[in-house]
């Protein structure tokens, strides 16, 4: 390389010369690509570059385009993934450059983006800072066919760009510096027109590096015509990153649509295809009058794809495009008529089509020939992207309405269900608006003409009438509704009648509960709904997944809905009302909150995690609202509410009606741990209600246990969970939160306290219980063998009235061992400090039915009769005097009859326990033993009995 220092000043001058060159032509082409869109993309100087799929593992990819017969068979999502380009090889522009190779092809189909490359080419060197002398020059060869240069300076100079001084001295530096040469010649379609170019530049630029761009049917014979060892780069067009990023880039100003094209597979792998993705932009871009409100249709994109490919195979201006459809009116069709027949042999492979190279079919084709002999080649033919193959298939039918009812009858098949793709692009082309884009190949009349009776057809043949539904319940594939498809068709076909048409046949009610719908088919239900003005629709979302997107365009027609959610089966999931109310509040949109409420049965749902705007925008909503709403909140993998919404909730608890969770999927065979999570909700409300609402604090807690459904016999538990919830608070946090409990458990504690210490901690209820205003029954559900938690229950007992076990607990074995633990412990206490600790036991057990809340004679009979065996087991082995602290207990307990089996109790047992009786009882026999001893024993028990039975 010439040094940056020593080169002439006319050669560097000539250099920045070029550099400003490259710059005009990546400038303008940038330019004219953005004709199409708002101003402000035109008024856009800088040249923009979205990297795309450059490939230089040429062979491997000829072998896929020979397979694309059975590509043809995957299922339709692979078959539309497998056009995008995989960036395997991260070959770049900036790697062309810097490569050691010197003769450079790149070659792809039409549109696919080699011109892109070539002028980012320019533009890398452009824009390169760099001390070297080198150069560049760029040939469109459209430009420059027509004419034969007669020697170098002619073709660089003259042809391009020529030298303001020292033309001489340039062209020497040029010629003895070939090296720092790179010349392009973008667009080669006939060699033998650049024979003198290719003579000049291999005889005069040896060392130069040479970048040619040509489709791939046109290789072969290029290198035929130059044979060298040319570096082959196959241009792919975008890689799935690429497409977003040129997207979002060229669509940020209308994020609804950037949404829709990259949730819309067909749409988003179209533009892989650079050509295309610009049109799609241009597209929905172009404004529409504000009478129509039309948005872009899917086939209105197609049509004008159609119509700017043959713009740039023609080079004709865009007012002459229909003129030009009209001269290539027979080839067009004659294309559309391969592409309907190869779209029903599930076919890409073009195999029937025999054109020449310059034919207008090669503005839409891809092409490749393949030498399978020394002496003959096959041309292999296929569209850039499957459903262009499928518009133009659709374009055939349109010139041939005869055969629309047969794809119609097919189309419902099994064989034949792949053509029914084509019914969406025909409904398009019948719309009013596309047809003045294809009235040059199909007369508007013929068009208007079918469209007449098109429609009716479609949802005879879509919405099996109800007889045949009542031979179909078996659910056979045929008599399947597909109303997500009949909405797209009704949204490409953009006809009210069309709309009023469908939705009469339906009653009005649009079931699309357990659909996954995509923002582009969620703008085709919004359509058909909107159409109903004079009659509302229901419309079922039930189970239903939706973007936020789709939700937003489902809002906008709302009004036109009657009635919005799932049905009142148990069954069904509520978890897109969710998904509404959210993007809704999320919104800064203004919207009529009494009549969603309305539709949604005057239910709000609300995720219990979620931005604070939308729970702050939900407490606008209940306190305007006339009459109290039903709140049903949505758990999500967290079941902990946010302090927004637990703020909310408190602060609109007057305008509450119901509360209700709705469990995620996996809760919803488990209700023991949808409780305990409602609980746990509940348990927060009280607390945050205890830190922020202290005045209020009473009724707040009552209101929520009514609004949880707490019935009186779970209260104690409540309470004792919230003692608990809020100690540990206080431990975490510092902060003193105790004394606002104070005036619930004065006020609302329950008549009697039901616990269960082999759960609880004995301490829990005791300081629970010394918040009340007067002593309470406690009934005992289970209990701790621990030592250290019976002597813990001993300091209950100045707070307790009675105390009494659970009905359904029955085992009296342990019931005993309990009351025989507790004398013994309080016996010892009593010992070691004087205190009446037996006495204090006693009287928590002196009432008639002790130990069970209700009476039962004979249940009764046996504890006290096994509990009096025990007391005195207990005091044989320890020596203490335990049964005279029992006086009182036996005294006020004793059973209105005794039962007693004397067979398997001793006589003498009763008659102590008589003894304590403070009046005669009569006695019921159960059994007897035969014993004389025993006999003789039970005559000592005759002065204590009343009656004998």
């Amino acid at each position: 390389m010439t040094d940056y220092l020593v080169g002439s000043k006319s050669c560097h001058e000539y250099q920045i010369q070029l550099k400003w060159k490259a710059r005009k032509i990546t400038e303008c082409a940038w330019k004219q690509s953005c004709s199409l869109l708002p101003e402000r993309f035109r008024n856009e100087r800088t040249f923009s570059y979205t990297p795309l799929v450059l490939d230089t593992d040429v062979d491997s990819s000829l072998s896929k385009i020979k397979m694309k017969n059975k590509r043809c068979k995957k299922v339709r999502r692979k078959k539309l993934t497998s056009f995008i380009p995989m960036a395997q090889q991260e070959t770049s522009p900036a790697d062309l450059l810097k490569t050691h190779e010197k003769k450079i092809l790149l070659f792809g189909k039409p549109g696919i983006g080699k011109t892109t490359v070539a002028h980012q080419l320019l533009n890398l060197w452009a824009e390169k800072d760099h001390r070297e002398l080198d150069y560049m020059f760029y040939f469109d060869v459209r430009d420059i066919s027509h004419r034969n240069p007669m020697n170098l300076e002619d073709l660089l100079f003259n042809m391009y760009s020529e030298p303001k001084e020292s033309k001489e001295e340039v062209l020497q530096d040029i010629k003895k510096n070939s090296e720092n040469v790179v010349v392009i010649f973008d667009g080669i379609t006939d060699l033998s027109s650049l024979s003198v170019v290719k003579n000049l530049v291999e005889n005069l630029l040896p060392d130069a590096k040479i970048v040619t761009t040509c489709r791939p049917d046109q290789s072969e014979d290029f290198l035929t015509d130059w044979p060298t060892d040319w570096f082959r780069v196959e241009v792919k067009g975008f890689s799935d990153e690429s497409i977003r990023a040129y997207l979002t880039q060229m669509l940020s100003a209308e994020p609804e649509s950037l949404s829709s094209v990259l949730n819309n597979l067909e749409l988003f792998s179209l533009c892989h295809v650079p050509m295309y993705a610009l049109m799609v932009v241009a597209c929905i871009y172009f404004p529409t009058s504000e009478a129509s409100k039309q948005t872009c249709t899917i086939t209105e994109m197609y049509s004008n794809i159609l119509r700017h490919c043959i713009q740039k195979h023609s080079g004709k201006r865009r007012q002459d495009i229909d003129s030009c459809l009209k001269e290539n009116r027979e080839k067009i069709l004659s294309l559309a008529e391969i592409a309907f027949d190869a779209t029903n042999e599930k076919n890409m492979n073009l195999t029937t089509l025999s054109c020449e190279e310059s034919s207008v079919h090669f503005a839409f084709l891809g092409a490749l020939m393949v030498n399978f002999s020394p002496t003959a080649s096959d041309t292999y033919c296929a569209f850039l992207h499957y459903t262009m193959q499928e518009f133009f298939g659709a374009l055939w039918l349109l010139q041939n309405p005869d055969k629309i009812r047969e794809v119609l009858e097919k189309c419902q098949t099994e064989e034949w269900k792949h053509t029914k793709h084509l019914i969406p692009f025909l409904c398009g082309l019948l719309n009013e608006r596309n047809i003045r884009l294809v009235n040059s190949l199909v007369p508007a009349q013929q068009i208007k003409k079918t469209s007449d009776w098109f429609f009716k057809e479609v949802v005879n043949t879509f919405l099996p009438s109800q007889t045949n539904q009542d031979h179909a319940e078996g659910g056979a594939p045929e008599f399947e509704m597909d109303l997500l498809f009949l909405c797209q068709c009704l949204y490409e076909y953009q006809s009210t009648e069309a709309c009023l048409l469908l939705l009469d046949k339906l009653d009005y009610h649009l079931d699309l509960s357990g659909e996954h719908l995509d923002p582009h088919q969620c703008c085709a239900v919004s359509y058909v709904t909107s159409q109903s003005a004079e009659r509302k629709i229901g419309l079922d979302l039930n189970g239903c997944t939706v973007p936020d997107q789709g939700v937003r365009l489902i809002l906008g027609s709302l009004k036109n809905v009657r009635h919005l959610g799932p049905s009142s089966d148990d069954s069904s999931d509520p978890s897109m009302l969710c998904q509404l109310w959210t993007t809704l509040l999320s919104s800064e949109a203004e919207m009529d909150f009494p009549t969603l409420l309305g539709l949604c049965g005057n239910e709000l749902h609300l995720p219990v995690q979620g931005e604070i705007r939308v729970f702050e925008r939900a407490e606008e909503v209940m306190k305007h609202c006339l009459e109290r709403v039903n709140l049903c909140l949505h758990w999500d993998q967290r079941t902990v509410l946010s302090e927004a919404l637990s703020r909310t909730i408190l602060k609109c608890l007057p305008n509450i009606n119901k509360l209700r969770f709705t469990p995620l999927q996996h809760q919803r065979g488990s209700p023991e741990r949808l409780e305990t999570e409602e609980k746990a909700v509940l348990l927060d409300l009280c607390l945050q209600a205890a830190l922020y609402h202290r005045e209020t604090f009473q009724r707040t807690v009552n209101t929520l246990l009514s609004l949880f459904s707490v019935s009186q016999t779970e209260r104690y538990d409540i309470l004792l969970d919230l003692y608990s919830h809020v100690k540990d608070c206080e431990t975490q946090t510092g902060r003193n939160v105790l004394p606002a409990l104070q005036p619930v458990y004065q006020s609302a504690s329950p008549a009697v306290w039901s616990i269960d210490l082999s759960e609880r901690k004995a301490s829990l209820l005791l300081e629970v219980l010394k918040l009340q205003p007067e002593k309470k029954p406690v009934e005992l559900k289970g209990w701790s063998d621990e030592e250290s938690e019976v002597r813990s229950f001993l300091q209950y007992l100045p707070y307790i009235s009675q105390l009494s076990f659970y009905p359904d607990w029955s085992d009296p074995l342990k019931q005993i061992k309990f009351l025989v633990d507790l004398l013994s412990q309080a016996a010892e206490w009593e010992e070691q400090t004087g205190e009446k600790t037996l006495k204090l036991v006693s009287s928590v057990w002196t009432y008639s039915t002790f130990p069970f809340p209700n009476g039962d004679n004979s249940q009764q009979s046996d504890f006290l009769l096994d509990l009096y065996s025990h007391v005195k087991d207990y005091e044989t082995q320890t020596g203490r005097s335990v049964l005279p602290a029992l006086q009182p207990v036996y005294q006020s307990a004793s059973p209105a009859v005794w039962s007693i089996d004397l067979s398997k109790r001793k006589a003498s047992l009763l008659l102590e326990v008589l003894k304590l009786q403070p009046e005669k009882k009569p006695v019921e026999l159960k059994g007897w033993s035969d014993e004389e001893s025993e006999v003789r024993s039970f005559l000592q028990c005759l002065p204590y009995i009343s009656q004998l039975r």
